[in-house]
């Protein structure tokens, strides 16, 4: 690895390695239940497996695979975030910003386990945005040189 881009896009795989292990985990008594809960799995491991192989094919159009990746990534937190709130985006928003009001140790009538996090799905939209931003790098850099300082406005 060479390049500093390929170095953040590697450590961006070993989370999507990590957010693959705990999904496992978190999901093993959905993935008998639904085949929605499979939906993250699959695109981790195709996104560890496939990104992988981008990484050692980078100069020749690894770079866009990756950025595909990603950019599928959001779709997925996205989808996640419909699924785990049951369509209901708002209302998962407002029963996760409402934890801040009940009193430490009280549960506030929700009971742990009786739904799905509503927001964790959306740990594949920050790993897909940072991954875009990555992938993205070098169209910026041919376009001014890679230490140059933005051009200064021209006045008419």
């Amino acid at each position: 690895m060479r390049d500093r881009d390929q170095r953040l896009a590697l450590a961006l795989l070993g989370g999507t390695a990590l957010l693959l292990c705990e999904l496992r985990f978190e999901h093993r008594e959905a993935l008998g239940e639904t085949w929605r809960s499979w939906i993250p799995l699959a695109y981790a491991a195709v996104t560890l497996l496939a990104g992988l192989v981008a990484l050692l094919r980078w100069e020749a159009g690894g770079r866009r695979v990756l950025a595909f990746l990603f950019g599928a990534g959001i779709a997925v937190g996205l989808l996640g975030f419909w699924f785990h709130t049951g369509g209901h985006l708002l209302t998962g928003l407002r029963d996760v910003l409402a934890a801040w009001r009940i009193p430490l140790g009280q549960d506030g009538g929700i009971k742990m386990g009786s739904r799905p996090p509503a927001l964790a799905p959306l740990a594949f939209c920050g790993l897909g945005t940072l991954g875009l931003l990555v992938c993205r790098g070098p169209a910026l850099r041919t376009r001014r040189g890679a230490g140059d300082p933005p051009p200064l406005p021209t006045r008419p």
